[in-house]
């Protein structure tokens, strides 16, 4: 046998029993952000950490889950104004964040009273 029709022999028996591999490490590559998107929405659903309905503080601002999803979160967060002493809720925006990105705000979960 030439030694041309070695090499290509040799790379086909190759290709054929490890190129699985090859592949599989493409799609990882390509789907990667998806695959970090819902590792974090089982995180999130896995924990009791937030809950549809919970109140938080979301970056300093008064805020309320509407939805927890695989991969993003919907917030409803509020506009506060305050009339003759006295704050009230004046409307509000809804923001969604991917679940990737709650590692960067600041939510905080406010704790019942206390005795």
């Amino acid at each position: 046998m030439p030694p041309e029709e070695e090499i290509q022999s040799t790379l086909q028996l190759l290709i054929g029993e490890y190129g699985w591999i090859f592949i599989s490490g493409i799609l990882l590559l390509l789907f990667r952000s998806a695959i970090e998107g819902v590792v974090e929405g089982l995180k999130i659903f896995m924990g009791n950490d937030l809950n549809t309905d919970d109140v938080v503080h979301l970056d300093g601002r008064p805020a309320r889950v509407v939805r927890v999803g695989l991969f993003k979160t919907i917030f409803f967060v509020y506009s506060i104004g305050c009339a003759k002493g006295k704050p009230y809720v004046k409307g509000g925006t809804k923001l969604m964040l991917q679940n990737t990105e709650l590692k960067n705000h600041n939510i905080e979960k406010p704790l019942p009273m206390l005795d």
